[in-house]
């Protein structure tokens, strides 16, 4: 008989437990779909969050409404709605779930893995937190580790409160973006705003505030220039040079200690050169660097950023699926940079020596000594998850299956890995101190001892943050130097940069170094920052979709701006919701929530108060004005509805695209998306003049007897625009069975027939002519040979193309029965006459056509030609015998 569900948070999380209990147990896996067997137990898993937080519309018709009457929304009882994109394995975990008693989480071991897991049994009516429910908690996803965890399976109760910590940063996040992006959006519309999106969001807003600050200070940015005088020394083991240092007297310095006087930097020089002075200090200390930390996945994409250009969404797609269809690198979602020393005693070796047979990889890594351990390898230092590393079937095998951006970004990891295991970069920096004429300088040099692991980086890709320094001759305390020459060096401040997706990253990832408040900035860097480490690519590709940043290139480099919209958001925001120390605050709480000291109801009833405070506060402030969005309300804006009583009338700005384009009108605020009910009530814009009546309009439609012809004109660009119409009041689009009664009120006579009227149409068909608009003769019947003809080409504006030809609408000069009409060259383009008098099947037809480049015309074919049976004439001039008609549609 089963004995225990495990229920992974991933498909490989579960293939892993599956693995361990094979293991443990001594039975063989048996898969099955979407689960595994192994003896008793069955391991199952989801991907990801299987149930998500409900829609406002999921717990009330009314708040699917955005007004202010409804607002703050502030749920009862929580809802969570399956996520539809994984429904097949939602339902394993049901199927699976009815069939045991004992179960046992093995989500992620972090705040949302404990939720993913609890919500889904919740969900299927099991109490995660009862004696029959287990956690095992991975940390790592080496054979033996995972063994372990599964062996040392405990009460899922103690990780309660854990649980409870991601359901307040859930809850508290949706009661923050629902409710403040529904007031400041309804606050907006309320001074005659369109179009201005407002989306307000515990991480989102905050990075926003980040961008536009430092868009701000890059724009109020003025340069200073200033100078920095230098002294070539010479000594007897070799010449050096060092820069004076300033005395806090010397005047031209400015409040930063730059000097900003070059005349004072001149007479120094000059008042040097050829002078003789002394060493009063020397030394050299040996120093060494460790190689750099394995990826977290925020400085993997920096990095990416900086060397490849890639944004942090790509990086994040490229490195997943390195990890899922490669299985080439560890878990990519990782926070941390430090490795379990298990990698190290287990694995680290059988990696080399696989890429050590990777071409690019093959000199540094059969080169690594395993036995090194570089501070990589911390056990106190792995958090939920270790560095990103190659795995150990990371082989030249793998990467001939890569893509290029795979192979440079698998590349990058790798490198990184193999310098750990390399010695570490070794060098000597000297300094030394000259007293000259009275005055100091100073002088900084570096010898490298050994390059160690930056050799496998190669030259190119040395730290470009360190500034490259000469090696200082070897000299002694009192040691004579002459002054040889001098220079006055000029240099200029520079703005901060642009942030980019790496920078930005980093930023949100280390956001303390933003926060003036020093116990804010405490809490901040105790708590990782803002976001995640796989939410905040998501969250800027969010700003960008908002239309509050936006990307431009500038060289190699892709920068995040700030639009106008989103400065205008962060500036009609309240501070508490812009700024970090607000999310400070919730992390310290929700900290105080999983550590047990906070109950799950007392963070909510503080969020809930936040919130209807703020609700309050800004309904009471009224209606913002938005620059570039905004519009004067009119007489009667905020009144009630006299159509439904239901809404409210409010300002808004002409949108079609016409006379009264711009002007104001007033519109009902009662509507709702794919509502039935809707209240489309609206006034005339400003200045419109009432169009007479048209002929018929009022009156009783003769389609189905029933409804009521409405009048109307036709707004939107294109051949039509302008035209008057008649439409029955019961026509409805979504019916197509009702009744579809239209007609043109401008119609005119067929030239042709006389009889019945010319209708406009466009050309639907995919031919070169698709698109083109024409007037036909609505008698045109397709399957009646000798119904009328005619037909004719109309330009974008919906006149006839071109100007008229001579004898265009004359009676044919051949047949004394058609007309002449305008016809256009399939192939040429060019414009031509041909008799209407043409009907396919007919045995009468007049082939009449007359060609208006052909010096005043002529005629050509034949009355009474014949086309061939079941065929239509073809485009084109026509030769001797064959018609040339332009083909309608």
């Amino acid at each position: 008989m089963p004995q225990r569900l495990f229920i992974a948070e991933k498909p490989a999380l579960g293939r892993a437990i599956a693995t361990a209990l094979a293991s443990l147990s001594g039975a063989r896996p048996s898969p099955g779909r979407g689960y595994i067997d192994v003896g008793g137990d069955c391991v199952t898993w989801t991907i990801g969050h299987a149930y998500d937080t409900a829609e406002p519309g999921d717990y009330s018709s009314t708040w699917n409404k955005w007004s202010l009457d409804v607002l703050p929304m502030l749920p009862d009882k929580w809802k969570l709605i399956p996520n539809g994109d994984i429904a097949d394995q939602i339902a394993v975990l049901k199927e699976r779930i009815r069939r045991f008693d004992h179960f046992v989480n093995v989500g992620d071991a972090e705040r949302e893995g404990q939720l993913i897991v609890d919500e889904i049994l919740l969900e299927n009516g099991v109490d995660p937190f009862s004696p029959k429910v287990s956690r095992v908690w991975v940390s790592s996803f080496v054979e033996k580790d995972v063994a372990t965890a599964v062996a040392g399976a405990f009460p899922n109760a103690q990780k309660k409160s854990l649980y409870e910590a991601a359901v307040a940063r859930q809850r508290a996040d949706w009661l923050l973006g629902m409710n403040m992006s529904r007031v400041f959006g309804l606050m907006i519309q309320a001074s005659g705003a369109r179009g201005f999106r407002v989306s307000v969001g515990r991480v989102q807003t905050p990075t926003l505030k980040l961008v536009v600050d430092r868009d701000r200070q890059i724009e109020n940015f003025k340069a200073v220039d200033h100078f920095a005088p230098s002294i070539l020394f010479a000594h007897e083991n070799g010449t050096f040079k060092a820069a004076w240092q300033f005395p806090p007297e010397t005047p031209g310095l400015d409040p930063e200690g730059r000097l900003l006087d070059k005349s004072v930097a001149t007479a120094l020089v000059e008042k040097i050169a050829g002078k003789t002075g002394t060493i009063d200090h020397y030394a050299e200390t040996p120093k060494s660097t460790s190689p750099p930390l394995p990826f977290a996945l925020s400085t993997l994409q920096k990095a990416c950023s900086q060397k490849f250009g890639l944004t942090a969404q790509q990086t994040l797609d490229v490195a997943q699926e390195l990890y899922e269809k490669h299985k080439a690198i560890t878990y990519p979602r990782s926070d941390s940079q430090h490795l379990p020393n298990s990698v190290h005693s287990d694995e680290a070796a059988g990696i080399l020596r696989n890429l050590s047979g990777v071409r690019e990889l093959s000199e540094s890594a059969g080169k690594a000594n395993p036995k090194l351990k570089s501070p990589a390898f911390d056990d106190k230092k792995v958090t939920d998850h270790h560095g990103i590393i190659p795995t150990s079937e990371a082989s030249a095998a793998r990467m001939a299956a890569m893509g290029e951006v795979e192979r440079k970004v698998f590349l990058l990891i790798a490198r990184t890995f193999v310098a750990q295991f390399h010695a570490d970069y070794r060098y000597v920096a000297s300094t030394a101190t000259v007293l000259c004429e009275g005055e100091r300088f100073r002088a900084n040099g570096t010898r490298v001892v050994d390059q160690g692991w930056k050799t496998v980086f190669g030259a190119e890709e040395a730290d470009e943050e360190e500034e490259a320094e000469g090696t200082l001759p070897s000299m002694r305390k009192s040691d004579p130097v002459v002054a040889k020459t001098g220079s006055v060096d000029p240099k200029r401040t520079k703005p901060p940069a642009h942030f980019d997706d790496g920078t930005l990253v980093e930023a949100m990832a280390k956001i303390h170094l933003y926060v003036l408040d020093q116990e804010v900035r405490a809490r901040l860097r105790e708590h990782d920052g803002i976001g995640t480490e796989a939410t905040r690519a998501s969250i800027i590709e969010k700003l960008i979709r908002s239309k509050y940043l936006e990307r431009k290139q500038k060289g190699k480099r892709k920068l995040l701006v700030s639009t106008d919209a989103g400065r205008q958001l962060v500036d009609l925001l309240p501070s508490d919701l812009v700024a970090p120390d607000t999310t400070a605050m919730w992390e310290s709480f929700l900290e105080r929530v999983k550590a047990g000291e906070f109950t799950l109801a007392q963070f909510m009833d503080r969020q809930t108060q936040f919130v209807r405070k703020r609700v309050q506060t800004a309904i009471a402030a009224g209606a913002i004005k938005v620059k570039g969005f905004s519009i004067e309300p009119l007489e009667g804006h905020g009144a009630e509805c006299p159509q439904c009583r239901i809404g409210k009338l409010i300002t808004q700005a002409w949108p079609f695209k016409d006379e009264y384009t711009g002007r104001r009108f007033l519109r009902c605020d009662n509507w709702v998306k794919d509502r039935a009910d809707n209240c489309r009530y609206r006034t005339n814009p400003e200045g419109f003049k009432e169009r007479a009546p048209l002929e018929g309009e009022g009156g009783t439609c003769p389609g189905c007897g029933k409804g009521t012809l409405n009048g109307g004109i036709v707004r939107k660009d294109g051949p039509n625009k302008g035209r008057p119409f008649l439409i029955c009041s019961e026509v409805d689009r979504e019916k197509p069975e009702g009744c579809q009664h239209f007609e043109w009120k401008d119609a005119t006579p067929c030239p042709s027939c006389g009889k019945a009227m010319l209708r406009r149409g466009t050309v639907t068909a995919d031919t070169p002519n698709k698109g083109r608009p024409f007037l036909m003769c609505s008698a045109m019947d397709r399957n009646d040979p000798n119904s009328c003809r005619h037909f004719e080409w109309l330009d974008d504006k919906g006149k006839a193309s071109g100007p008229k030809i001579k004898g265009e609408g004359e009676t044919c000069g051949v047949c004394n029965k058609g007309r002449m009409m305008r016809r256009t060259a399939k192939t040429s383009g060019k414009p031509f006459l041909s008799c209407s008098n043409w009907k396919q099947g007919a045995t009468d037809n007049c082939d009449n056509r007359i060609f208006p480049d052909d010096g005043g015309g002529r005629s050509g074919g034949r009355a009474g030609a014949k086309p061939a049976p079941g065929t239509r004439p073809r485009a084109g001039r026509p030769t001797a015998g064959k018609r040339s008609f332009g083909k309608s549609p």
